[in-house]
């Protein structure tokens, strides 16, 4: 019997994926609903995925997470053999698809943890190499304002900061930050939670960092000299406290916790300039959160 071409891509990768010893199960695809179809292209590569795991899966590994192969894509647009080049498991794969299917995208990298059985652990995998078009971004922006002005009941329109006027950038609350012209729930909910992953701001500058905020929005800020970054030791925190930091990819912080393993604490971020995963601009913006102690 032939095999068409769809067929011989995803034995590779099935090979390939196999060889560095991914063990992964197939949940039971019937607890979703069977109307739900998927193209013929998807519907070839998840089958032959499927057999293929299945004989090499035992049932006692079912709940375990696996280390992915995360690169960059979108999570939108990716079609099934790209998406299980990541390491996602097939029933993974048939979720997002027939999420699209039903008129569902993804708006951020964050939305990406609302995925039907993705793990907390795979999603701080893939969260960094998350890329998002433009023209979906903007779509929930719009959403998110709409649904804060009109979803429920009227509700008295928030009074603006004059120019001039400032708030104090590692206090302000999202109350707070409504205030400033541009910003509404999404946006001080973006702020504050990018806040919370630095461990404080230590310039106005990183708020900035924050994507597609409104331009010029650094002016509303004031640091107070007595603001102190909350620091990581670096010796201690655990992998999904190292890898949250806005700092610190995915590649980077498996280099630590092997270093720490196989050398011992760090001492200083000389340990670390033999790695060409860093560079001194990240030693630089790391400084103020990095404790060896």
């Amino acid at each position: 019997m032939s095999i068409s071409k769809e067929e011989a891509r995803v034995m590779v990768l099935c090979t390939l994926m196999l060889a560095i010893g991914v063990c992964i199960s197939l949940v039971v695809l019937r607890c979703h609903d069977d109307k739900d179809e998927l193209p013929e292209a998807d519907n070839e590569t998840l089958t032959t995925l499927q057999h293929k795991w299945n004989a090499h899966t035992s049932h006692d590994q079912r709940g375990n997470d696996i280390e992915l192969t995360p690169f960059p894509f979108d999570p939108n647009h990716a079609d099934s053999a790209t998406l299980c080049r990541l390491g996602l498991k097939p029933w993974q794969v048939s979720n997002m698809l027939k999420y699209r299917r039903k008129g569902g995208r993804w708006r951020s990298a964050d939305d990406l943890q609302r995925l039907y059985g993705l793990s907390k652990s795979q999603f701080e995998q893939l969260r960094p190499y998350v890329r998002i078009a433009e023209a979906d971004k903007r779509k929930v922006y719009e959403r998110a304002e709409w649904q804060s002005n009109y979803e429920h009941e009227p509700r008295p329109k928030t009074e603006k900061l004059a120019e001039g006027i400032t708030l104090p950038a590692n206090t302000a609350d999202t109350t707070a930050l409504k205030h400033i012209p541009g910003i509404g729930s999404y946006y001080a909910r973006k702020i504050v939670d990018y806040r919370e992953r630095l461990g404080g701001f230590v310039s106005t500058s990183q708020i900035g960092e924050i994507e597609d905020l409104p331009a010029g929005i650094t002016r509303w800020f004031v640091l107070d000299k007595a603001d102190k970054p909350r620091q990581l030791r670096i010796n201690h925190a655990t992998f999904k406290q190292l890898v949250r930091h806005p700092y610190l990819s995915y590649e980077q912080t498996k280099i630590i916790v092997t270093h720490i393993r196989q050398y011992g604490a760090i001492r200083s971020w000389r340990d670390l300039q033999l790695y060409k995963e860093f560079t001194q601009n990240d030693f630089k913006r790391l400084a103020p959160y990095i404790s060896f102690k």
